[in-house]
């Protein structure tokens, strides 16, 4: 017995002494990484780096999956140099589609990081021309596996279009965080206009345009087949008997987004009626990786902007669970601002949607997304959108798109004009560095090319000195 205890005691001070030695060093290298992350932001960023990667440029896997107290980023924010906004009025870029090759026509815009850190850039290609549906169009991804500087060759993610009902297109796109697949929301069919003697082919409670997702695995290399869920959100074989009538109705393209609680989310531009307006914000959502949906209750109210209402809007969670609705402006006035709205139950009912003075918006599409929490340890919040600044008009397109930032989870705005000339839609996304990835659509209004380009927080607002970031309360 006392052998027994002496043997027991020897080894208790060993692992003693090692569990000491292991200890020391993990405090040791945990206040470097600490001093380090209080640094303030440089002027540029830095492409991939070994602070969240798994060495060799490879952002370690789950970097992405980093689930804490609040949105926006979980990763760390770098120094360096390479980045494509420079100036006041920037270049174009790198051209990621031309605005057509042959016979095919580029444009929709939507960037997403995956989980081993490649930036995937999809698009519509459009056969013909640049008509939305009814058209052939099929869906389209870009991969680049250094943060930008290059891109492979496209890669054909929905069926090949055979006739304008087979057709996939307007992709709405997230990264489901829990499983790491990709999924997308995209259209098909008619299109989301009512029949007229010009375009037969519109969309009808009878006959509706089409909802479809369509799911990627292996970081977007493998696609699934299209998955028709139009049954379940509205349209002659719905269940629900008001969503049953409704005439039309398709996801925003761009980003959607994905909850702290694991709900992924979608907003749609429904017609209620046979009239092409107003048009009204109800939002999809899953609660199961995209197998099946639901739909809100309510929309936005859209009694200060009577004339159309709401299009396509993007959905962005604020730190106290509270979801704030980005709302593409409708109708004729001359001086455009952004509509938000919000909803304090997951997205199932909605507050009036009110125009926001700092910011002035085309009718035209873009993303909005968190970009530091102080629920994750950042020195202040940031919320990042763009959009298109020029009114569209009868004889004026849009353009002048704005990077905008807001300090007060979208009450206050403020931004840098990205580009000088015209402009349509756009999509942003947090790349592996931190750098905000931007993929718009430049010079030509809504019919491309598609450019990519990169901006940081010191280009975006240099009297913010940030952002810095404090771990544990230290």
């Amino acid at each position: 017995m006392h052998f027994i205890n002496i043997i027991f005691f020897g080894g208790f001070f060993m692992r003693k002494r090692y569990f000491l030695i292991t200890f020391a060093i993990i405090t040791i290298i945990a206040g470097v990484w600490v001093w380090a992350c209080k640094h303030p932001f440089g002027p540029g960023i830095s492409g991939m780096s070994d602070v969240i990667s798994g060495g060799g440029g490879v952002p370690a896997k789950g970097w992405y999956m980093n689930e804490s107290g609040g949105p926006g980023y979980k990763g760390e924010i770098l120094y360096g140099t390479n980045v494509m906004v420079p100036s006041k009025v920037p270049p174009r870029g790198e051209r990621v589609y031309p605005k057509n090759s042959g016979n095919n026509y580029y444009r929709i815009p939507t960037l997403v990081v995956a989980t081993n850190g490649d930036l995937l850039a999809f698009a519509d290609r459009r056969k013909g021309g640049v008509g939305d549906l009814p058209n052939q169009i099929e869906i389209v991804v870009k991969r680049s596996t250094d943060n930008g500087t290059n891109w492979l060759a496209e890669q054909l993610v929905s069926p090949i279009s055979t006739s304008k009902e087979i057709s996939y297109g307007d992709a709405g796109v997230v990264l489901d965080r829990k499983t790491g697949n990709i999924i997308i929301v995209c259209a098909s069919g008619p299109g989301f206009l009512a029949p007229s003697d010009k375009q037969p082919l519109g969309s009808t409670d009878k006959n509706p345009i089409r909802i479809n997702i369509i799911k990627g695995r292996d970081n977007g290399k493998i696609w699934e087949q299209p998955k028709d869920i139009t049954a379940q959100i509205y349209g002659v074989n719905c269940k629900d008997p008001e969503r049953k009538t409704w005439h039309g109705a398709f996801a925003t393209s761009g980003n959607g987004v994905q909850l702290r609680n694991g709900r992924i989310l979608f907003v749609l531009s429904v017609r209620k009626s046979e009239a092409n307006s107003p048009l009204y914000n109800h939002v999809i959502y899953s609660d199961d990786g995209g197998d099946t949906w639901k739909v809100s209750k309510g929309a936005p109210d859209i009694s200060k902007n009577p004339n159309r209402g709401g299009s396509e809007a993007k959905i962005v969670e604020l730190n106290d669970g509270t979801l704030l609705m980005s709302i593409r402006p409708e109708g004729n006035e001359a001086n455009f601002k952004r509509f938000f709205a919000k909803s304090t139950d997951n997205g199932n009912t909605w507050s009036v949607a009110e125009p926001n003075n700092d910011f002035p918006s085309s009718s035209s599409n873009g993303d909005i997304i968190y970009y530091t929490s102080v629920l994750n340890g950042w020195d202040k919040d940031r919320i990042v959108s763009m959009v298109d600044s020029l009114a569209y008009t009868a004889s004026t397109p849009p353009g002048k798109p704005f990077l905008r930032i807001s300090y007060d989870e979208g009450n206050t705005w403020q931004g840098l004009q990205v580009f000088n000339g015209s402009a349509g839609y756009s999509s942003l996304a947090i790349l592996p560095d931190g750098s905000i990835g931007i993929l718009a659509e430049l010079d030509n209004s809504w019919s491309g090319p598609i450019y990519f380009m990169r901006a940081n927080l010191k280009w975006l607002n240099s009297k913010d000195s940030g952002p810095t970031r404090q771990l544990d309360g230290n």
